[in-house]
């Protein structure tokens, strides 16, 4: 039985395809040649956004000085105008390991995204990975440690006796019976995939004071990772 951390990897997200955007000669001339860019310095996720905006009042040519870039525009139309619906063009895959089942819980709530999840039913916790929660690992005694480990032994140890007891089922009956005495602190691993929108919104509730510690945890690498494809929104949240 391992103990491990959360990690958070951004699988797959928004990439620009710049023959579809329709630009003027004008316009069209300003881009970088060979480079997936609408403007200088600015992501493919937030360049999609700013693109669905302009079309919508056809300003690419942006006439205003006040928003001529785009982290100025996305910046105005999102966060002062709270115009959010562009941020629905972009989306993120994450791939999140090292979380436990409660984590699991608590994040399905949140309707707008999109989860595959391991398997208690398919793959064997005999060997599982679990999560300390932060306020065990942040005790002050590490006595509180050592007691949390012992629990988390036996219940894998009982998980692992139940197994050996229904091998007269099928493998994948006899571990879904058997995880009913699994822990919440056991490691799960997922994919989740949404929106820009809804992945603000969620770090923005499960970040917040009060929130479940591992949440904000996790939820804070998120944010962290995708701030490295749509900085002008991620980063206003750090």
């Amino acid at each position: 039985m391992n103990i491990v951390e959360p990690n958070v990897d951004i699988l797959a997200s928004t990439t620009l395809h710049q023959d579809a955007m329709t630009w003027d000669a004008e316009v069209r001339n300003e881009i970088i040649a060979g480079a997936m860019i609408y403007q200088g310095g600015s992501s493919e996720a937030e360049t999609v956004l700013e693109y669905a905006g302009r079309e919508c009042y056809d300003s690419h040519d942006r006439p205003n000085p006040a928003t001529a870039t785009t982290e100025s525009y996305l910046q105005r139309t999102l966060f002062d105008q709270a115009h959010w619906s562009i941020a629905e063009h972009a989306s993120a895959t994450l791939h999140i390991t090292g979380v436990s089942r409660a984590f699991l819980t608590e994040l399905t709530r949140h309707r707008h995204l999109s989860f595959s999840v391991r398997s208690q039913r398919f793959v064997d916790e005999s060997d599982c990975n679990v999560v300390m929660p932060p306020a065990i690992r942040d005790a002050e005694y590490p006595s509180i440690r050592t007691a949390w480990r012992y629990h988390m032994t036996e219940a894998v140890s009982n998980y692992t006796d139940h197994v050996l007891l229904l091998d007269h089922l099928p493998r994948k009956q006899a571990r879904e019976a058997a995880r009913s005495v699994l822990p919440n602190a056991v490691e799960t691993r997922m994919v989740v995939t949404a929106n820009l929108r809804a992945w603000y919104n969620v770090i923005a509730l499960r970040t917040a004071p009060g929130v479940d510690a591992e949440m904000v945890e996790v939820m804070t690498l998120v944010r962290d990772q995708l701030a490295t494809i749509a900085p002008t929104i991620f980063k206003e949240q750090a």
